[in-house]
């Protein structure tokens, strides 16, 4: 169960008796950032430095974008539709091991991982001030199979001093269960709060339905500690799920969506270096409308216009 502080419980009430339902149909809301990818894109321009999303980050040493991203044959998600976008797939293998920063630096050979930033996302820019929602549509690749014996994060918002994220979107068996005790199948997809938090609070969770589009929206008041998740399938309007509750969403920082898997292993390891990864990994997701709007008026894209 989740157990609020006083503080927080007080804000939750508050809150959800006071607060307007933030679910805007039919109104074009600012775009701060858009992602949905152009007919025309092609994987080599994600290695540009004119690439709507970051060109160096983030994937693993010594590979480009052009390696790792595929377009896959399936359908436009529901925000791709109205700017003739096409879906995207992010993918990992045995070569996706990040090389941070550091002196010296230190190979993350516990993790694989692959994740698109958008490029003018740079830790303090305007997608972190104010109100903001941020979309993404997700399916999986039958033909590059998740191991849901893993844990997996395909988005998150990471701090800009990458020492936490305000919110984690999952998949797959958790590392550490008793840091997330709600999830009882790995197949599923869950929206979790600040990642600092133990146990993790999981705001909300669906079944992981194969060769259906996941439609995701997260409302993140960046001064008002507030969250808002919407979800749908497919073609179906977005409807609000979760919130508006409490979340520590201090930190600003950067969005990720791709694919970051965890090592299996014992408690207690050093998961960025040590842990298991089976081989050969040959495994992707897919994803569709990635965006950014400003919703510090309560405006939420749930269809599209």
């Amino acid at each position: 169960m989740m157990r609020l502080t006083s503080a927080a419980l007080l804000f939750f009430v508050t809150r959800t008796l006071a607060s307007p339902t933030h679910n805007t149909f039919g109104i074009r809301c600012p775009v701060l950032f858009d992602g949905r990818v152009p007919q025309s894109m092609t994987p080599a321009d994600f290695d540009k430095n004119s690439s709507i999303f970051d060109h160096q980050f983030v994937h693993g040493e010594n590979q480009t974008w052009a390696e790792i991203i595929k377009f896959p044959r399936v359908p436009q998600s529901l925000f791709d539709i109205p700017k003739n976008a096409k879906p995207v797939e992010v993918t990992i293998n045995n070569q996706s091991i990040f090389l941070p920063g550091g002196d010296p630096p230190m190979p993350q050979f516990g993790f694989r991982r692959s994740e698109l930033i958008p490029a003018t996302n740079n830790g303090t820019d305007i997608t972190v001030q104010g109100t903001t929602t941020f979309h993404w549509s997700i399916r999986n690749d039958p033909a590059r199979p998740l191991n849901f014996s893993h844990e997996y994060h395909p988005a998150w918002h990471e701090t800009a001093d990458f020492s936490t994220s305000e919110i984690t979107f999952l998949t797959g068996k958790p590392f550490n269960q008793s840091f997330d005790p709600t999830v009882h199948d790995p197949k599923t997809l869950r929206l979790a709060g600040r990642q600092s938090n133990s146990p993790e609070i999981t705001f909300f969770q669906t079944p992981f339905e194969f060769d259906v589009w996941h439609n995701f929206a997260v409302t993140l008041g960046w001064t008002s500690n507030e969250l808002t998740v919407y979800y749908s399938k497919d073609l179906a309007p977005l409807k609000r799920v979760a919130g508006p509750t409490f979340n520590d969403n201090s930190g600003g920082g950067q969005f990720h969506a791709g694919v970051f898997k965890l090592p299996t292993g014992p408690l207690g390891i050093d998961v960025l270096h040590e842990g298991f990864q089976e081989a050969p990994i040959d495994e992707g997701l897919i994803f569709g409308g990635i965006f950014i709007e400003d919703s510090s008026h309560g405006c939420v894209t749930t269809f599209p216009v």
